[in-house]
């Protein structure tokens, strides 16, 4: 009963709170795009969604801290919180079902970011752009296995790059060079348009023959190779999956190179959402039992700054992180496992406090 009673409150208050800022975030992010909408209605309808999607990052985990802050101000203020303490409740009883909606939505976050949900910014900005900007990345040379694969232009939605040149190596030694004007990512291949594949011979001998140049329709090369890779290892400021993320460690790991920008952007995806629950724990435990005990303005409007001021260090660091100022386990790693820890001091203090 307890459960569903908390539930229910906590999840409504939850609703609205993210409701008003996903509207927030799409206003203002699309104050920018105003000019540029295109004239299709269903185009628009279609990157509002994507915007929607874009701000789920930033709206959702702000709406259960901010929610958690309302149903416990509005439960002291209507005398309900205090009843269900007389009763004989505990306030972790009363807890325990905002942190296990918390948690089961911080894994919820962390499903949607293995998905392509997370290239939803990318999407939206393709219908504004409408094919005029689409994320490219230039003149590339990345080491793929014994290759060296050139990218004169890669377009990471459109699966597709320019002039590419693989150099193919064996024994360190040079084998063959291919290059195409166009390549296309199919089926897990790269597929190379029109290919012209230039082969060394094993042993140079004066007066023999040199290069042997064929002309291929169609090559498939580097299996598994994807564009989003290549997006995850050089942008600046990609918009990467967990699986690509976790594809861009092994080929790094696999080529003895660096992998701190990955590293952060697997941590940012995969334990930052559990900040939450954890920053939960600390609010609940300086909720005060009656109204008397505590100004409830005042300590409504600290909870909320220090909700906001966590949520934007978690972000700050991540970000930081994830460009290359901090190692990942410094910016990221450290300061949640000092929020775990004093999360969990508070936790176990909980029925103690007055």
């Amino acid at each position: 009963m307890i459960f569903r009673f908390v539930a229910y409150y906590y999840l409504k208050y939850v609703l609205i709170v993210f409701c008003g800022l996903e509207m927030f975030f799409i206003s203002i992010d699309s104050l920018k795009y105003v000019d540029k909408f295109p004239d299709s209605a269903n185009l628009v309808i279609l990157f509002f969604v994507y915007d929607a999607l874009y701000a789920f990052n930033y709206t959702l985990p702000i709406s259960f801290l901010l929610g958690l802050v309302i149903f416990y101000i509005s439960m002291i203020k209507s005398n309900q919180y205090t009843a269900l303490l007389a009763i004989g409740f505990s306030k972790k009883n009363i807890f325990k079902p905002i942190l296990i909606i918390s948690l089961f939505f911080s894994l919820v976050m962390i499903g949607l970011n293995a998905t392509p949900f997370v290239y939803a910014q990318e999407k939206a900005e393709a219908i504004i752009y409408q094919g005029k900007f689409s994320n490219t990345t230039e003149d590339l040379l990345v080491k793929y296995g014994q290759d060296y694969v050139y990218f004169g232009k890669i377009f990471p939605i459109l699966q597709k790059a320019q002039n590419i040149k693989v150099f193919q190596l064996k024994n360190h030694l040079l084998v063959s060079f291919t290059q195409a004007d166009t390549a296309f990512f199919q089926n897990g291949y790269w597929v190379l348009q029109n290919a012209n594949v230039s082969t060394l011979p094993e042993v140079f001998v004066l007066g023999k023959k040199g290069l042997d140049i064929k002309h291929l329709e169609e090559l498939k090369i580097l299996k598994g190779f994807r564009p989003k890779i290549l997006d995850t290892i050089y942008q600046n400021k990609p918009s990467v999956s967990i699986i690509d993320a976790v594809q861009s460690l092994m080929i790094l790991k696999n080529q003895h190179a660096g992998s701190e920008k990955i590293r952060a952007m697997i941590y940012s995806f995969v334990l930052v959402p559990f900040f939450v629950p954890f920053t939960a724990m600390i609010i609940v435990y300086y909720t005060p039992s009656l109204a008397r005990y505590g100004n409830l303005a005042l300590l409504s409007f600290e909870f909320i700054v220090i909700s906001l001021v966590v949520w934007g260090l978690f972000f700050a660091l991540g970000k930081l992180s994830i460009s290359g100022l901090f190692l990942p386990e410094i910016g990221i790693l450290l300061p949640l496992i000092v929020l775990v820890g004093v999360a969990f001091w508070h936790f176990n203090r909980i029925n103690r406090r007055i």
